[in-house]
């Protein structure tokens, strides 16, 4: 695998251009397409305060979860924290947190970094500053937590109750206007008008992918199909294994070779995936992956507006 380095021009890129030419691509959706990473932290973090004691999900359990099928979740979450739940009523409780949340859930929208202005707006108003030891013990936290977290750390002299209310009115009215996660709706209308095949290979279930995406139906059909690994019987093994990419290939009209796709991921587990696939993956993780967990990606990008299609001989996005 060719060394990855820092290209300072908003991605990583191989330093030997050995890129292959592709004619097919898959793109994973949790934290690619939608930002259902950030509800998937705080749904997890929800149910461990009502079940697990208030245990914390910690960023080194949610990075060993990336990508992985429902069931597996489920049983490593119950066992880890020694909920008094069987996996099958985790899942389900996590289906009906996602309900609630999924209402008010934008198009890829950059929702942790409207909180976080949000909380140094606040904080800002009682001449405090947001510091950055007290913005990472917040990451994930639910609403009560943030702010018991906030108020304490920072000294403010308003109660938990008061900074809620405040929170809560500025949110709602800055997530109605949440900016969309740069790239992506471009770069999937851009391979869709151009006819290159593409399509979805998620880990969630079918029924988790109708909720996250019934807003959004305008983006999603232009998928030629979709492989949802938590349900689809062929999928025998979820990633890292390389089962859901193989089947993804194996659906498109031509049965494309697993060469000639180019895989988009966000997951470490998923990149594990896609190379076991024999497929190349452009990797665009969250800022938190640490570089030992993107290795193995062919091209590690800040944002998918990075992407340089023409590398993998596809027409390239316009300016």
């Amino acid at each position: 695998m060719n060394k990855l380095v820092s290209s300072g021009l908003g991605a990583v890129q191989s330093a030997k251009m050995g890129f292959r030419k592709v004619s097919h691509v898959i793109f994973d959706m949790d934290g690619l397409l939608l930002d259902t990473e950030t509800l998937y932290t705080k749904v997890t973090q929800a149910i461990l305060d009502e079940y697990g004691d208030g245990q914390t999900y910690t960023w080194e359990v949610k990075t060993s979860l990336m990508g992985l099928q429902r069931e597996e979740v489920a049983n490593r979450l119950v066992k880890l924290y020694n909920l008094p739940l069987t996996p099958e009523e985790y899942m389900d409780l996590t289906l009906e947190h996602i309900r609630l949340l999924m209402a008010d859930c934008q198009k890829m929208p950059d929702t942790e970094g409207i909180y976080e202005g949000i909380i140094g707006d606040i904080a800002k108003s009682f001449k405090k500053t947001y510091a950055r030891e007290t913005r990472l013990k917040v990451l994930g936290t639910t609403e009560q937590k943030t702010a018991e977290i906030v108020v304490n750390d920072l000294g403010l002299p308003c109660s938990v109750a008061e900074f809620r209310r405040i929170f809560s009115d500025m949110g709602h009215q800055r997530l109605g206007n949440a900016p969309i996660l740069r790239g992506a709706e471009k770069l999937v209308r851009h391979l869709h008008d151009n006819r290159i095949p593409i399509a979805l290979a998620t880990s969630s279930s079918t029924e988790s992918v109708e909720v996250k995406t019934a807003k959004h139906q305008d983006l999603f059909k232009l998928f030629h199909h979709k492989v949802m690994g938590s349900s689809d019987p062929e999928v025998k093994n979820g990633k890292p294994a390389p089962d859901i990419f193989l089947v993804a290939a194996k659906r498109f009209p031509d049965n494309p070779s697993p060469e000639n796709c180019l895989v988009f991921e966000d997951a470490p587990n998923g990149v594990k995936a896609a190379r076991s696939a024999g497929m190349q993956v452009v990797m665009v993780p969250d800022e938190n992956i640490t570089d030992d967990l993107k290795q193995g990606a062919t091209v590690v990008l800040k944002s998918l507006e990075d992407i340089k299609l023409e590398d993998f001989g596809l027409p390239p996005l316009p300016a």
